[in-house]
């Protein structure tokens, strides 16, 4: 699925990954990265980082763990374009995450942010994440959780006025709502050991978030009563504060309540 509502994956304004990630950040995007790094402590030899985009993560695990092989993949040919002349000596392949092409048995560790939701066939993704690991080969990811009771993303889903589903759909693809319980069986279901679970994006992230895709959506040609001008410089206004608040409610408290986001970590089993 190429097109997603307004959203097109080979949109050049859209592609992700273009900025660096360093794990001393004080973001989210630190915070993800620094779950991946310790659920990699320990493996060795080839990683594949799924939904890659333009690369930053893979440039960012590479600064910590230059001893990796890491491979890049990604649905968009753009992206990997892009991805490849920042730094070519990572090998980047355009494919479709529910149809790897790779042999069974193939990774040490498969590790991924937030890209599940975007895939129609999610639990086929995850079998195959399962089948082209080795052994004891390990998974991790990052995903939002929208549909999660507890949050705001619950509170707006049936909302007129602040339909933030509708905007994730057309702006990013967003094509599922997660919540944690029937997620974490199916990564069950396809024989992975889940081993380590956390928490976050809470109430400040998704102030965030919701102000983001609201800012989007008008500058689009959404309707609203505010002149665009105004849109921006609300938005502006409550950026900075929403996601430094976002980065330390994250850093105190990775618990399960008001949270939107799931930290997932999962083993193959050795035979």
């Amino acid at each position: 699925m190429r097109q997603i509502g307004q959203y097109d994956i080979e949109d050049l304004a859209k592609i992700q990954g273009r900025d660096e990630v360093y794990r001393q950040d004080r973001s989210l995007a630190a915070l993800r990265l620094g779950r991946g790094l310790d659920a990699l402590a320990g493996v060795q030899g080839r990683i594949l980082i799924l939904g890659c985009g333009a690369g930053r993560y893979l440039r960012a695990v590479a600064r910590e763990r230059p001893d990796l092989t890491l491979h890049g993949g990604d649905l968009s040919v753009n992206a990997l374009r892009e991805a490849a002349a920042r730094d070519p000596h990572f090998s980047y392949v355009a494919l479709d995450s529910s149809a790897l092409p790779y042999r069974s048995n193939s990774f040490s560790a498969v590790i991924f942010f937030d890209l599940l939701e975007h895939v129609p066939e999610y639990r086929r993704m995850l079998s195959e994440i399962e089948r082209v690991l080795v052994p004891g080969g390990r998974l991790h990811f990052f995903v939002p959780l929208e549909g999660k009771a507890d949050t705001l993303y619950a509170l707006f889903r049936s909302s007129q006025r602040v339909p933030i589903h509708r905007w994730k759909r057309d702006h990013v693809g967003h094509i599922h709502c997660f919540e944690p319980v029937s997620l974490i069986y199916d990564v069950w279901d396809t024989g992975l050991v889940v081993g380590d679970i956390a928490f976050s994006f809470h109430l400040a992230g998704q102030t965030h978030d919701i102000v983001d895709y609201w800012r989007r959506e008008r500058l689009a040609g959404g309707r609203g009563i505010l002149p665009t001008s105004a849109v921006k410089a609300l938005a502006r206004l409550m950026f900075i504060p929403t996601w430094r608040l976002a980065y330390l409610e994250d850093r105190l408290y990775a618990g399960h309540h008001l949270a939107s986001g799931l930290h997932l970590t999962a083993d193959k089993p050795a035979s």
